[in-house]
């Protein structure tokens, strides 16, 4: 803010001015005027920031109050439900002892007397016309139990589904009533009276929900002094007026009206003290105190703008992740086999679990099918990597296996015809592959082994891993391939697997397998799904991040009169360097 002085200009002020020299008048108001503007800013902006403060904190006020009173409210319906609970068990033990006054008086002995809940308890029955006691625990109770009123408000407990309440006439010493009756049982009553103190001043504990408030209760929807059961104040500061609440509470057949106020500030001393600590703070205090309120404010909105940013992209992250794993899965098993063929004297199962890291579609599969009457052929194997790449290539070499096993080719040619269509420098990946040819009745299976792991013979409740000759993956070289032959016992299975079963991060492979013998060998089980589920339950819970794909076969032998006599198939007899290997650990 500057003035310019005009040359010829006759009513410049002068008052407070640096003295004129040759005429130079300097740049500038006054010092007087411009205190005063200073002075005028200053005290708008301290108002202003005050008066933002005090209106805050008496929002914030009234919040805390609010949270306060439903806290007050709470501990009151939990004694209600205490209350209820007290009088239901007093009826139920009157009805299962068959009206025995012993039990009850035992029971009642235990809630009625000094510092107890109540002060009496009677119990009722009625003969049709009349309500009479045939038990009183306590004090005399102060509704008698031959008048009208007595007796009109047992029958109200009958018809009630909770407790009915009635408040005693104001005299000395004042109490409230509680009756509760069942309804399937309308003959039987039970009534207690509660006292409340004369001036129904209640002393708070420090620890309580209503140590920081003042209060008071009233039976009913009514707020006047007849109503009003207990309060922390004297009758001369009722009712409670200014910044209170008020809450309605179930009791009963009635209700009760909760009004609160705070007995000092709740947000503590300082909010209370910050409106007057900025209004006579100065001019340069109230300023920075402006300056620093805006950056503040203006830093936790940006902060919850981003909070709430980061939040947003967070959701449409894990709804984009949950979409793309159902994506996945779904594609995943439309690759797989829907379901596996009935092949005679063979009990097949096969399951395909998701790793619990991937999003991608991976490249495991099995696929067994029947070539001929007497002959199956199967297949499990592990594609590298993940994507549809991975997938592609398993989807052509399953069908490219089954095709060549159905043709009638042997486990190891069809691996070496495979090794030719692939290779890990123009497609990228590599195969791992378990493939074999298997006799119905001889129960004879002949195995080929493209760096697969080697497959578990079960028997009973004895576990074994097959040595195979493992030659080397798919898509590394063109072969060759060597066959292994192995006679299946009457009743054993073969269990072939991807490595997502045993390997887990961090830990040797060895580990997995031996978990794998344990689970397979842990209990006999009836059916090839039974032990599939429980090696899966067993492993599977270990936490995989590959995807798993199990196939099972148990081979039972035929009748005697339907057996043949055990011989190769053709794909077997054609494999000179053909091998038998016993099951080994």
């Amino acid at each position: 803010m500057a003035a310019v002085a005009v040359s010829g200009e006759s009513d410049l002020e002068t008052t407070d001015q640096t003295p004129v020299a040759d005429g130079f008048r300097p740049h500038g108001l006054p010092p007087r005027r411009a205190a005063v503007i200073v002075a005028l800013v200053g005290l708008v902006v301290t108002l202003s920031v005050s008066g933002t403060a005090w209106t805050l904190n008496r929002h914030n006020e009234h919040r805390l109050l609010q949270v306060q009173t439903r806290q007050a409210a709470a501990v009151l319906s939990l004694a209600i439900v205490s209350l209820q609970g007290t009088l239901d068990t007093a009826l139920q033990i009157e009805r299962v002892t068959g009206g025995s006054t012993t039990e009850f008086n035992q029971f009642a002995a235990s809630y009625v007397g000094p510092g107890l809940p109540f002060v009496s308890a009677v119990l009722f029955r009625s003969n049709g016309a009349t309500w009479q006691p045939v038990a009183v625990v306590g004090s005399r109770p102060l509704m008698a139990s031959s008048s009208p009123q007595a007796q009109a408000f047992l029958s109200k407990a009958t018809k009630s589904a909770t407790f009915v309440v009635a408040a005693m006439p104001a005299n000395s010493p004042r109490r409230v009533g509680f009756a509760i009756a069942s309804p399937k049982d309308p003959a039987t009553a039970v009534y207690v009276e509660r006292a409340i103190p004369i001036n129904r001043v209640v002393p708070v504990e420090s620890s309580s929900a209503f140590s920081e408030l003042n209060f008071a209760t009233y039976l009913g929807h009514t707020t006047s002094t007849f109503a009003l059961a207990t309060t922390d104040l004297s009758l001369s500061q009722l009712p409670i007026t200014g910044d209170s609440v008020r809450v309605t509470i179930p009791f009963g057949d009635s209700s009760i009206t909760l009004v609160t106020a705070p007995r000092g500030p709740l947000g503590g001393a300082m909010g209370g003290a910050l409106p007057f600590i900025l209004l006579v703070g100065g001019l340069l205090l109230t300023l920075g105190a402006t300056v620093m309120t805006y950056q503040l404010v203006k830093r936790r909105h940006t902060a919850e703008l981003d909070a709430q940013t980061i939040a947003t992209l967070y959701q449409q992250l894990d709804g984009l992740f949950d979409e793309q794993l159902s994506i996945s899965e779904t594609l995943q098993r439309a690759l797989l086999p829907q379901r596996n063929p009935v092949v005679p004297n063979l009990e097949i199962g096969s399951r395909f679990l998701a790793g619990a890291d991937g999003v991608e579609i991976g490249g495991d599969w099995f696929s067994l099918t029947d070539i001929d009457e007497r002959h199956f052929a199967f297949a499990v194997g592990d594609v590298s990597g993940k994507g549809v790449d991975a997938a592609a290539i398993m989807a052509r070499l399953r069908f490219t296996i089954r095709a060549y096993l159905t043709e009638g080719h042997p486990p190891d040619v069809v691996l070496e015809m495979c090794s030719r269509q692939l290779s890990v420098n123009r497609d990228g990946h590599i195969a791992t592959v378990l493939i074999g040819v298997g006799d119905t009745e001889s129960g004879v299976v002949t195995m080929a082994n493209a760096g697969h792991l080697n497959p578990l013979q079960v028997a009973g409740t004895t576990a074994s891993f097959l040595r195979t000759d493992v030659g080397l993956p798919l898509g590394v070289s063109s072969g060759p391939y060597a066959t292994t032959t192995v006679q299946l016992a009457n009743g054993s299975a073969l269990v072939a697997f991807t490595d997502g079963l045993v390997e887990r991060r961090g830990e040797n492979i060895d580990v997995g397998m031996e978990r794998l013998m344990h689970a397979a060998s842990s209990e006999r089980l009836p059916t090839i799904d039974d032990l599939l589920t429980h090696i899966i339950s067993t492993l599977g819970a270990a936490g995989s991040e590959d995807d798993i794909a199990v196939l099972a076969f148990r081979w039972t032998q035929p009748e005697a009169s339907d057996a043949q006599p055990p011989e190769l198939d053709p794909p077997e007899a054609s494999q000179a360097q053909s091998t038998e290997l016993d099951p080994v650990d």
